[in-house]
């Protein structure tokens, strides 16, 4: 009777030993948060995707970076139009203080963007698109929609980058 419980208590053991193993590879395998799904989440809410003609991962082609924030810069995902109006980019920093940083360089990009000296040459909807620009962070990635004139789309797919962090 005792060696029968030892067995079962055994098994019951190994058994559970057995599921732990199984289960945790499962657990790590869940979809990994990477730019250019957060890219793709914001694209389908903020429903702009037909006007950007243009795609790129590198920190250099991004205007709104120097050089000093590019190298803060991990991972990036950008997509835009002929003319960088319609455009959204969406950035993984090194470390949150990167993050910050680049955070600032976002909105010193998007103030410089609404002067009335850089917006004379766009229409007054591309002037409403810069205007109506978000840019925010969560942990550390970074990001700025200009999808839409209208401040409500650029918020929706920011809500949508959120929700996928």
């Amino acid at each position: 009777m005792r060696y029968d419980l030892k067995k079962i208590g055994c098994m019951i053991l190994a058994a559970a030993l057995l599921l732990g193993s199984v289960t945790a590879p499962c657990a790590a395998a869940k979809k990994k948060t990477d730019c250019k799904t957060l890219c793709a989440a914001a694209l389908k809410v903020t429903g702009g995707s037909q006007k950007l003609k243009y795609s790129s991962v590198s920190a250099m082609d991004f205007g709104a970076l120097s050089s000093s924030a590019r190298n803060k810069v991990k991972s990036m995902q950008y997509v835009f139009d002929a003319k960088e109006v319609y455009s959204l980019c969406v950035m993984e920093a090194k470390n949150s203080a990167a993050a910050k940083s680049l955070l600032q360089t976002l909105q010193k990009y998007k103030k410089r963007n609404s002067g009335s000296d850089y917006l004379s040459d766009y229409s007054s909807e591309e002037q409403k698109v810069f205007q109506n620009a978000v840019c925010a962070k969560k942990k550390n990635y970074v990001w700025y929609i200009a999808m839409s004139p209208d401040k409500k789309k650029n918020s929706k797919g920011q809500k949508a980058l959120t929700k996928k962090i």
